[in-house]
């Protein structure tokens, strides 16, 4: 793939889960690579520079409007590299707005392309199309997906094979089998970078969950935080916090469980994830209020009012 253009799968990964869905830079694929004449396109690359910039900034809604710039023009060059790659980067954040059907929408579309030109489907993409499925509660559908992918005969990326583990993991949590989720935690081994640590001591904290080991599964979801944080992964950053309270109370440790909403709910209402943000505080105010930590209380309360007002 032509590394400037495409967001990578592993960015995606990271806020799905978010814990699959999205962060961090621009990677490499297996596409093979061709003439890309937009490089001499100024238009579509002050587009695609664009939104780069707003992407990496958070502001996702304002990449898609970008995005779709570039693709407009990508289609005056008549340009399949750059029409797939824009296809992707658009699903990429589509994802993080949580439009999982439209962002399986761009998937599909970019397949199709490379369907058109005779080229096979990279497995960053097949690893992405997973992705949403899961998101979109396919599951088995997304587990053929990493199927796939594991299997590709072409060589895959260390990063897209990890990955497609994690994925599985999570599928493997979701449905309660611990002894695939273990097979996933060993094919991760031991990660190097903090984002690949991160999505390891996730599936570590989702096992213990399961296991009904709450004290490591806190101790396992807060390092995931440390590390998502660490990877500037804010959003998986919150969700891991979020699991931490979960386990917390799970633990009947409310007043703890109540920081952890707290501090999820306080961070997602910085980055406007309202939803999620009203949901957490309510709870930290309310499990607060049942362990008489009126000081946590009063906090929670005070984000979800200005959350609320208008």
């Amino acid at each position: 793939m032509n590394d400037r253009r495409r967001l990578h799968v592993v960015c995606c990964l990271a806020c799905l889960f978010c814990a699959i869905l999205l962060v961090g830079g621009v990677g490499c694929s297996s596409a093979p690579t061709v003439p890309d004449r937009s490089d001499t396109d100024e238009e579509f690359e002050r587009a695609s520079r664009a939104a780069r910039m707003a992407f990496d900034t958070g502001k996702l809604q304002q990449a898609v409007g970008l995005y779709q710039q570039a693709l407009e023009r990508a289609y005056i060059l008549d340009n399949s590299q750059a029409i797939v790659n824009t296809q992707y980067n658009l699903a990429v954040c589509l994802a993080g707005l949580q439009s999982y059907g439209k962002a399986l929408e761009r998937v599909r579309q970019a397949e199709s392309e490379l369907a058109d030109v005779d080229r096979s489907i990279p497995a960053d993409i097949l690893l992405l199309e997973a992705t949403l499925l899961y998101r979109l509660d396919r599951q088995e559908e997304a587990r053929r997906l990493t199927d796939q992918v594991l299997t590709e005969s072409n060589p895959i990326s260390a990063a897209v094979q990890s990955k497609a583990h994690f994925l599985r993991g999570l599928m493997a949590a979701r449905r309660g089998d611990t002894q695939q989720l273990r097979q996933e935690i060993a094919a991760l081994g031991k990660p190097a970078t903090a984002g690949l640590r991160a999505d390891r001591e996730e599936l570590v904290g989702r096992l213990s969950m399961a296991e009904g080991n709450w004290n490591e599964a806190i101790e396992a979801f807060s390092r995931t935080a440390e590390l998502r944080r660490e990877d500037f992964d804010y959003s998986g950053m919150v969700n891991a916090l979020a699991q931490a309270a979960r386990a917390c109370e799970q633990a009947g440790e409310l007043s703890e469980a109540s920081k952890y909403y707290l501090r999820a709910g306080r961070s997602a209402a910085q980055q406007g994830q309202n939803h999620d943000a009203l949901k957490w505080l309510n709870r930290a105010e309310q499990l607060a209020g049942e362990a008489g930590d009126e000081v946590t209380a009063k906090q929670a309360r005070a984000y979800r009012k200005w959350v609320e007002a208008p």
